[in-house]
């Protein structure tokens, strides 16, 4: 499953998001990548899905999520 969290600089909750999602990624087999919107992997993303708003969570190349979720939210999103 390749996860990938879309972040910037500027968001007071992308921090918090990226320590949730490493947790989740310590607990669930993934391929998780954080990604800065400013940068060019981020933009593609973005611009591919349309993504207006960070943290967003794309799983699989589709978007699942904006916003921070809690472990256990994240934990139910990945199927486990």
């Amino acid at each position: 499953m390749k996860v990938q969290l879309l972040v910037s600089k500027w968001c007071p909750t992308c921090p918090q998001a990226e320590r949730i999602w490493t947790e989740a990624a310590q607990k669930l087999p993934m391929d998780l990548q954080i990604l800065d919107v400013a940068e060019r992997d981020g933009r593609e993303v973005v611009s591919r899905l349309r993504i207006k708003t960070v943290p967003a969570v794309v799983v699989d190349g589709t978007l699942k999520a904006v916003g921070v979720q809690p472990l256990g939210d994240v934990l139910k999103l990945l199927g486990a």
